[in-house]
């Protein structure tokens, strides 16, 4: 009897251990399959949106060169070069600027594809101007779509591969400066893809990347990525081990053909930590199935000791209650096992938007970044600009007041120039400009701001000298309204303490609703449903001070205080904020203001600095009948994290 028990005991043995290696078996190979394809299909998505940006980015490198060949095309000296009336025009005006300027390596002006005025390439090393260049020549000619202008195609532009070289061409039809014609012939800027060009291109878009013409491929992995691509596929992704992975795209020329392979390569931290999760996965179910055969095999020695000794009915029934206890303590841990589950998704989502928060971060940088430096050049320039065309046209009225008679011709080239209109134009032209250079600076303010790039330390402050200077920057702004009247500021400052915050970041959260204020009193248009205020245009701005609701707060304006909060409100009599827009009114990029005059960052923003950065609460109030309302409330010291509304 006792031999067949150890004969059964050994075959459920046995059978048990198979069917526990078959379910971790099968577990783990789901898994394992799940897990690893997710890495890749991520890392897949992730390289394609890359081969898109640098696609941008070339695009982008490529309207830069062509916005530089449409200022020397449409140049009333280029102009008169091209009708053969300015033979001085390349000694005075091609100059080793006119090529570092616009980093070309390239230029041509030509009457048309066969007849070319003057053909050059610029020397970086030697800093010189080498006249010539039959090899760009033809290239050039072989491409006439550089020389047809069409409404379809007003600006071609696009690349080219010369002498091996992927270049990029972009060419201009030669006008007047007012844009009149005929076009005289073609102005042609060409710009090679160097290294130091290619390095810069990575640097901007900040990947690991390659560039091989067609026509030198380095190796057998490349010439197969290329093939695939040119079989249909539009991208070509290759892991290379399990610690980096490489994406191929194509760039064509402008008559669609190939000639240039792009390789971006990326490391593979998500593949590496799938693997990780696998191995751990592994060890778990080793150990799960070693703890649960243990069990199980325990229970199977009480059974069999039930069956030898059945005629024990109570120390029967005591093992049957022993065995519900661990019922109930298997089912506790499958309980507690499925609430660590659900805390892993939840971190597991909250690492994923980090993630995505960190990247819009570090593109809104990146083109804050690109945009600052030419403004930059340009802001600073226009100044000296209009002192210039002040100081000339003072001097055109001197000539006028002493020579009243001059000669002939001046009279006849003043009389063609209509030299009043331009006196009194010119000043308005450097106004806009001015203005337009202003709006940019302002925007990549709040770009810069947005991705927190000029973050400042922790600092005490009076909150009212930061919301005086505020107000002293946008005086210009409140001298008119929809309303025709000045826009009107009151304040009614209450008694606050010294305040612990990042000063520049509260004062562009003033800066930027006081815009909104002051765009909602210069609209003309009153949404439908709601009847203008026929009152005065008015900003009115309150501040005070707030105790804990525990009774903790300190003195308001006492110094060193660092308990309760301060609380900033700031409201307008414009026509109300529609309830249904409401909820969205920090969301970032959502704006209500037409293309070109809003950005859809700066509440997104303010909403970011004050509870985010600062712990504190931002609101609006705005219905039919009242006043619109921003609150902003931060506590006194930031050493107090919890905020209580």
């Amino acid at each position: 009897m006792f031999q067949r028990f150890l004969d059964i005991r050994v075959r459920l043995l046995i059978s048990l251990g198979l069917v526990l290696v078959g379910v971790a078996a099968l577990l783990f190979t789901s898994s394992s399959a799940v897990l690893i394809n997710s890495a890749r299909q991520t890392e897949t998505r992730n390289l394609i949106e890359n081969l898109l940006r640098v696609e941008q980015a070339l695009q982008n490198q490529l309207e830069t060169l062509g916005n530089a060949t449409s200022d020397y095309a449409a140049w009333d000296d280029t102009y008169a070069f091209a009708q053969g009336n300015n033979p001085g025009y390349v000694e005075g005006s091609i100059t080793p600027v006119t090529f570092t300027s616009s980093q070309t390596d390239w230029l041509a002006i030509a009457l048309d594809a066969e007849l070319f005025l003057y053909i050059a390439s610029f020397d970086y090393e030697n800093e010189e101007i080498i006249p010539g260049g039959k090899e760009f020549q033809e290239a050039v000619q072989a491409l006439p779509i550089l020389f047809q202008f069409t409404e379809e195609q007003p600006s071609p532009q696009g690349i080219a591969l010369i002498s091996g070289q992927v270049t990029l061409l972009a060419s201009r039809p030669i006008l007047r400066s007012d844009g009149s014609g005929p076009a005289a012939g073609t102005f042609i800027f060409g710009q090679t893809l160097d290294a130091e060009k290619i390095s810069r291109l990575a640097a901007s878009t900040r990947l690991s990347l390659s560039f091989y013409p067609i026509t030198a491929l380095p190796d057998a992995d490349h010439t197969d990525a290329y093939k695939q691509l040119q079989s249909g596929q539009t991208s070509v992704i290759t892991p290379l081990n399990t610690k980096a992975i490489a994406a191929y795209g194509l760039v064509r020329d402008l008559k669609n053909r190939p000639v240039m392979l792009v390789r971006i390569d990326a490391p593979r931290p998500l593949y590496q930590q799938m693997q990780l999760s696998l191995r751990y996965l592994a060890l778990s179910l080793l150990g799960a199935s070693t703890v649960s055969g243990f069990i199980i095999w325990r229970l199977l020695e009480r059974s069999l000791r039930y069956l030898r000794e059945r005629d024990r009915i109570q120390q029967a029934l005591q093992q049957e209650a022993a065995l519900r206890q661990s019922e109930l303590r298997y089912r506790e841990k499958a309980e507690e096992l499925e609430r660590t589950l659900q805390e892993l998704r939840k971190t597991q989502a909250q690492l994923l938007h980090s993630e995505k928060m960190s990247g819009l971060g570090q593109l809104v940088a990146g083109i804050a970044h690109e945009i600052n430096n030419p403004i930059g050049f340009i802001y600073g320039n226009i100044t000296h600009a209009r002192q210039y065309a002040h100081a000339l046209l003072n001097l055109i009225d001197l000539y006028q007041q002493h020579i009243p008679d001059p000669p002939q011709p001046v009279q006849e080239a003043q009389a063609s120039m209509d030299l009043p209109f331009i006196t009194a134009d010119l000043p308005r032209i450097f106004n806009s400009m001015r203005a337009g250079a202003e709006r940019i600076r302002i925007i990549v303010l709040s770009l810069r701001t947005f991705s927190r790039m000029d973050e400042e330390g922790l600092k005490r402050v009076d909150i009212h000298n930061g919301i005086d200077s505020t107000l002293l920057i946008l005086q210009h702004r409140f001298q008119t309204s929809a309303r025709g009247s000045v826009i009107q500021v009151t304040t009614n400052y209450g008694d606050l303490p010294p305040v612990e915050c990042y000063p520049s970041q509260i004062n562009q959260v003033v800066l930027n609703i006081l815009n909104n204020a002051i765009d909602a009193l210069q609209t003309p248009q009153i949404p439908s449903g709601f009847l203008a205020d026929s009152s005065p245009p008015l900003i009115h701005i309150q501040t005070r001070y707030l105790e804990n609701k525990e009774g903790k707060g300190g003195k308001a304006g006492k110094e060193g205080s660092t308990d309760g909060h301060i609380q900033i409100r700031i409201s307008n009599n414009g026509p109300p904020i529609p309830e249904d827009l409401q909820p969205r009114l920090f969301d970032p990029f959502f704006t209500t203001k037409p293309v070109g005059q809003g950005t859809g960052l700066g509440l997104a923003m303010c909403y970011q600095i004050i509870v985010e950065t600062h712990h504190g609460i931002l609101r609006c109030n705005s219905a039919p009948g009242h006043h619109t309302e921003f609150i902003i409330q931060i506590p006194v010291s930031q050493t107090t994290k919890r905020f209580k509304a």
